[in-house]
């Protein structure tokens, strides 16, 4: 292959053989029609014009193979879905001598169409896992390339094949082997590249615990938008490749000679505009890009509009219009196909490619038929018919591209007792049993309860409701309200409203009643709907529906303008209903409580070695009360991001409010050893950094090892030097990855704006990077649930998409960024320092980038106090105080706000804050808390939070849950306090605290596993009267000035001591076999 197609610098393995075998099924393709018209015409004598049917009958017949094809590709994987496609073709091409009738013809048409299929469909996945993904869409571009020169060679060698060998029987027969011959040789090839290949990702299953089904892409409209958006622009490219040498030969009168010269001065220009395509591409968004696209499109066939009255000149403007549509299809076919296989969820690559390769096939199918119509109209009808088509695309591709946002489930939903609200056919009943099988609670229909026989009203019916909603778990639909008042909305927790259009509402309950009155089928207490009550009841559900709609919306608007407490989920259409239904976890809480089961923690599973002689403690003298005021230090989180960005930067950053942690002495000691400035003042809480004088590409391994935000420094490494290397960096284990902690999400990142990326065995890191290019980023795609928006790796992700965005050349853009302040911070101090970031929507960030040398400005920053800091401080309060403990810090209002859904779930356990303008008071506990259910996540209350709200749920009148959504590993903890007396059950990512059981038991050797985990534990221990000791204390220094010191101050009694050598026996019945 040569260098212009596959590109300069490092080579892919198993790039170029798999060009190869592409380029062979390309020249097959464009074999197949004049081979197998040849041969059966002239070889197998059988009718011209029924042979050209049977292949077209045939062609469109294996586009219907796309559901099987995508589910191969899936199941089997891309590489050997493409070596099965290549086979089947091998065996139809040896088949043909043994063809002697039309209806053959069309069933080898057929196989071999939708073997066709399966080879595009397999296409994108399989170099999607072959090249990093920054290379993807210039690979795309090659493969267009080989893809018309393919067709344009294979057809030219056909023909002249065939027109050689037309009356030698054994030479077509050879004509046929040959080409067969070439499919296996390609499936060779194809076999070959699978070592190279990443391994592929696993299918993610639905919240609700089925599979995911072809029906399921309605749910997906982006995609199906995208898909006809593509339809549309193929739609005229294959106009255009069809029409344009049929109009220039045969209405135009041109030469014989000037199709062919179309067709090679085509394939030339397309080879020779591959390269700055793509790099257009990478620059822009994918709409732009495409609106371009279809400008090249409307301007080609406007220009073949006018030539008819071109003279002298028709051949140039012929030439001219090719080459126009040329650049179409350069920037058209790569971007559309990179965005449609991102579009892609993991494991559905093949199903997904299959739907998108449809409408290519439809496209080809329509465009010859649909062409020669309009042609029949005369030449300017085509082309001005074209050109309507595009221009109407280029319009609407802001439309077709727009990315629908997920529906998410609420952040904090205890979706433990759910009313279910909507006019009558919106599908109330329908959603409240899908939903309580998903979570295996009791549905009460209130029609069953409601009707007796003979459509009576029953008498027992809101005593019967009263009794049912007792329990601490039940969905029901809202109805009958004047029978059963208020009592829904003082015991539900969450309203469902299914606020549906009348339209969607009147179709759904006209056909649910004609088929319950053709039917005759019982619905309760022998009660059927029969055509006359359809036709005479003013009541009936088909009349209500229409005629209550508004009303039966402001009565639930003003519903639930009565029980502010109540958290509600709009859903305004049936996708967004089925997509909210399919993001509730299944069965993952279990809805009462129950004995701990055998897969909860224990005190046996806390059973470890004893804790070695010298090993630094603290010794907790628990069950003095606590009082007076505290002062928080800065966001930790803020301060790594901070000097990430200044470590881009050539000029000074002052940070304020710095905390004196690990984080800061550590980031100080490697910017002083990359030669450039830091320093801390300690008394005034300031940390200067300058990273103007940074001259290293390899930071110490001694420094990086010891906190996890080293690794945000790689942008600043990279566009420093263009090359880094950074070794395992550290943090607390509670994820996967080298050291507890993932990685490959940040070097991802990095490989989309074109920085080739190494992670070695160890944990180190390699970068190198000739020429950063920018690029458009989804941020939902570092997500581990797009629907809740949550995972380990979406914080970082957008830290470091940021970072690279403001020290590149060009224009970037993040989709869906993480929106906690550690990361606005960010971009504050980004624009300070002079980057141009620019909020175009509330889930768009646009970085028009000017390199690192923009970022020149002098900048003051003050971090706003620690969140987390402020959690643990406010549990201290509460559990630990005697009087109102009061919490102060600079900002600390803006504090207050980024923790919102932290304070909403203190409000609803019933703790008492006061927020003032320069404090926080927390109250101490008064009565037992309510027991609560809530989602640690991104977008929700802070994973570092969840520990303290566990410690809280202890104090709670029952069970406490709580779904971990970021962090792999983070209820480390719940041993450990279960030891102090709580009581606490993990099941996967689900903590369940029974309380009331607050900690209670003394004497306890505790060992803190992180930071968040050590600051809990401290507390737990200081609520208990006695001596417990607490081993890995030092975490706290990577989170907090100095939280013992601020406790001690409160009236703490904590003493730092060193373990005795003295052996402890195990607890009793500890690592015994029962048997």
């Amino acid at each position: 292959m040569i260098p212009f197609l596959t590109g300069r610098g490092r080579e892919t393995p198993g790039k170029r053989t798999y060009l190869v075998a592409l380029t062979v099924d390309c020249v097959g393709n464009g074999l197949w029609a004049p081979v197998a018209l040849i041969f059966f015409t002239r070889g197998q004598h059988l009718p011209l014009a029924h042979v050209g049917a049977a292949l077209t009958v045939g062609g469109l017949l294996g586009l219907l193979a796309g559901p099987v094809n995508g589910l191969l590709v899936d199941r089997w994987g891309p590489a050997n879905g493409a070596a099965l496609s290549y086979a089947v073709r091998t065996g139809v091409f040896a088949l043909f001598p043994f063809v002697s009738a039309t209806w053959q013809v069309g069933a080898l048409a057929v196989v071999a169409g939708a073997a066709d299929r399966l080879f595009w469909t397999a296409s994108t996945p399989l170099l999607a896992r072959l090249v990093p993904a920054g290379e993807l869409m210039g690979v795309l571009s090659t493969a267009s390339v080989l893809k018309v020169s393919g067709w344009a060679a294979g057809g030219a060698i056909g023909a002249t094949a065939g027109g050689l060998l037309i009356d030698s029987a054994t030479g077509l027969h050879l004509v046929a082997y040959a080409n067969g011959l070439t499919y296996a040789a390609a499936m060779g090839l194809v076999l070959t590249v699978r070592r190279h290949l990443r391994p592929s990702p696993a299918a993610e299953p639905s919240a609700d615990g089925r599979a995911w089904r072809w029906r399921d892409l309605r749910d997906a409209p982006d995609f199906l938008r995208l898909c006809l958006l593509t339809l549309l622009l193929a739609f005229v490219s294959d106009c255009l490749t069809t029409m344009l040498p049929v109009v220039a030969v045969v209405v135009l009168r041109q030469p014989s000679w000037v199709p062919g010269v179309v067709i090679g001065v085509a394939c030339g220009a397309m080879a020779v505009a591959r390269r700055p395509a793509v790099a257009y591409a990478r620059r822009v968004s994918a709409p732009r890009a495409l609106r371009l696209a279809a400008g090249f499109f409307t301007l080609s066939v406007l220009v073949m509009a006018s030539s008819g009255w071109a003279g002298p000149v028709t051949t140039a403007v012929v030439l001219g219009a090719a080459l126009i549509g040329t650049l179409g299809d350069a920037l058209f076919a790569p971007v559309v196909t990179t965005t449609a296989n991102a579009a892609a969820p993991p494991g559905l690559e093949g199903r997904y490619n299959a739907t998108f390769q449809t409408s290519f096939g439809i496209a080809g199918a329509v465009a010859p038929a649909a062409g020669t119509a309009l042609l029949a109209h005369g030449n300017t009808v085509l082309w001005l018919g074209l050109a309507a088509v595009c221009a109407g695309t280029a319009l609407s591709v802001g439309f077709l591209t727009r990315p629908t946002r997920p529906v998410a489930a609420p952040a904090a939903a205890p979706l433990r007792r759910i009313v279910v609200g909507g006019i009558s056919g919106a599908g109330k009943t329908t959603l409240a049993a899908a939903l309580a099988g998903a979570l295996d609670i009791r549905h009460i229909e209130m029609d069953a309860l409601y009707h007796g026989p003979g459509w009576t009203h029953r008498t027992e019916f809101a005593d019967d409701v009263e009794r049912a909603t007792r329990a601490p778990a039940w969905i029901c639909d809202a109805q009958y309200h004047w029978v059963v008042g208020d009592l829904l909305g003082e015991r539900a927790d969450t309203f469902v409203w299914l606020d549906l259009p009348r339209r969607t509402v009147m179709r759904r309950v006209l056909l649910r009643s004609v088929v319950r009155a053709a039917t005759g089928r019982e619905l309760w207490h022998g009660n059927r709907e029969t055509w006359r009550s359809m036709l005479r009841n003013p009541r009936h559900p088909l009349r209500w529906a229409w005629s209550q709609h508004a009303t039966r919306r402001a009565e639930t608007a003003a519903f639930l303008g009565l029980h502010p407490g109540l958290t509600v989920v709009h859903l305004t259409s049936a996708r967004q209903a089925r997509q909210w239904l399919r993001s509730i976890p299944h069965r993952t809480l279990s809805p009462d409580p129950s004995p701990l089961s055998s897969g909860g923690t224990t005190v046996q599973d806390r059973w470890r070695e004893p804790v070695p002689p010298g090993e630094p403690l603290l010794e907790i003298h628990g069950g003095n009360r606590l009082s007076g005021a505290v002062r928080t230090s800065g966001f930790k989180h803020s301060l790594v991001t901070t000097v990430a960005a200044a470590a881009t930067a050539s000029a000074p950053v002052r940070i304020e409010n710095c905390p004196d942690i690990v984080e800061t002495a550590v980031l100080g000691e490697i910017f002083r050893a990359a030669g450039a400035h830091a320093h801390y003042d300690g008394a005034d809480e300031t940390f200067t950094v300058d990273a103007s004088a940074w001259d290293r590409a390899e930071l110490p391994a001694d420094l990086v090892g010891r906190i996890h935000g080293s690794l945000y420094l790689l942008p600043a490494l990279v566009s420093r030097n263009g090359v880094a290397r950074l070794s395992a960096s550290g943090g607390c284990p509670i994820g996967e990855g080298p050291r507890g902690r993932p990685v490959e999400h940040l070097l991802d990142v990095m490989g989309r704006f074109g920085v080739t990326t190494r992670l070695t065995a160890d944990g180190s890191v390699d970068l190198t990077a000739q020429r950063l290019t920018p690029c458009t980023i989804d941020m939902l795609d570092y997500t581990r649930n797009k629907a809740l928006m949550s995972g380990p790796c979406y914080s970082g992700a957008v830290k470091t998409a940021l970072l690279m965005g403001a020290v590149t050349h060009g224009t970037t853009t993040l989709q869906h960024p993480y929106l906690k302040p550690d990361v606005t911070d960010m971009v504050t101090v980004l624009r300070d320092l002079g980057a141009d970031i620019e909020f175009a929507g509330p889930e768009t960030w646009v970085i028009h980038g000017r390199g690192p040398e923009s970022l020149h400005r002098p900048v003051d920053v003050t971090l706003i106090p620690d969140l987390i800091e402020v959690v643990t401080w406010i549990c201290a309060g509460v559990l630990l105080a005697d009087e109102p403990l009061r919490i102060t810090g600079p900002g600390i209002d803006r504090a207050v706000h980024a923790l919102a859904p932290e304070f909403d779930l203190l409000d609803r356990m019933g703790v008492r804050v006061d927020v003032g303008a320069d404090e926080v008071t927390a109250h101490p506990l008064t009565k037992p808390l309510r027991p609560v259910e809530f989602t640690a996540m991104s977008r929700g209350v802070f994973s570092d939070s969840q520990p303290f709200l566990a410690l809280l749920g202890a104090y709670a009148e029952g069970p406490t849950y709580i779904r971990e959504a970021v962090w792999e590993h983070r209820f480390g903890f719940a041993p450990e306090l279960e030891a102090l007396g709580m009581r606490t059950a993990v099941d996967d990512t689900v903590l369940r605290v029974d309380g009331p059981c607050p900690p209670h038991r003394p004497g306890t050797d505790l060992r803190a596993t992180d930071l968040r985990a050590a600051a809990v534990l401290l507390l737990a221990a200081l609520a208990v009267p006695g001596r417990t000791t607490l081993r890995n204390h030092h975490h706290l220094a990577r989170g907090y000035r100095d939280l013992v010191e601020d406790l001690v101050k409160l009236g703490a009694d904590i003493r730092h001591t060193t373990a005795p050598d003295v052996r402890p026996k195990p607890p009793a019945g500890a690592g015994v076999d029962p048997a």
